[in-house]
């Protein structure tokens, strides 16, 4: 039986440091809150639509890397170490980074206009679009799989992946304080799988292309 703990310390280290920073993330927060009242950590990285309009625009990219709430965070980091060991092989760590950080993006534009007069007492933060967005990768790669879920019997990658995302918007829906915040988790697994889509276009025109191979044209000269 494979070690979980081992498998994760394989994971590129790109990989492994996007999953070490939002394992700490809680922890530290929950410390600081604890000791000092408040948490300096998600006051710089949450997302305030208000401080991101008057130009703290890192905030879109830095409030999925942290959370605020034990739930979140624990269900988040589950299917986080889940879905990053499935897809270590099929994206270098720049890859899996640069669309993490799309999803984040994606999740943050609904938000950014819905309280844009808003500054929260405690800031946005989870992980919930990046989650969606990876299981949507998930289903894009290994749709045609067959797996064994828990209470569930056998069903495809693509059954899987429509479930845990229901069953993560119905858990956000209702801890997190409403529709708001569901859209903003299928938004960012929707930019997302739109970022998805248009990398594997550029990847397979490319490799339409006729490449004139220099051998033979000395061949014909």
């Amino acid at each position: 039986m494979n070690n979980p703990i081992k498998t994760i310390l394989t994971l590129p280290k790109g990989m492994l440091l996007f999953l070490g920073i939002y394992a700490v993330s809680f922890p530290i927060a929950y410390l600081e809150t604890r000791l000092a009242g408040h948490s300096a950590l998600l006051q710089w990285l949450g997302l305030q639509p208000m401080l991101v309009w008057k130009g703290e625009v890192w905030r879109v990219l830095t409030f999925e890397l942290v959370s605020a709430s034990v739930l979140g965070w624990a269900i988040n980091l589950f299917w986080l170490a889940t879905l990053v060991n499935i897809l270590r092989n099929d994206w270098t760590s720049l890859r899996f980074w640069i669309f993490c950080l799309v999803s984040a993006v994606g999740g943050a534009i609904p938000l950014l206009f819905i309280f844009h007069e808003t500054e929260f007492q405690v800031p946005v933060t989870g992980a919930g679009a990046v989650v969606c967005a990876l299981l949507l990768a998930w289903d894009r790669f290994y749709h045609r799989e067959r797996i064994i879920m828990l209470g569930l019997g056998e069903v495809s990658v693509r059954q899987a992946a429509i479930f845990i995302i229901g069953l993560n918007a119905v858990i956000t829906f209702f801890s997190c304080g409403g529709w708001q915040f569901t859209l903003s988790m299928f938004c960012g697994g929707a930019l997302g799988w739109l970022f998805l889509m248009i990398g594997n276009k550029r990847v397979m025109s490319r490799g339409s292309r006729v490449v004139e191979s220099e051998r033979v044209a000395r061949l014909e000269l």
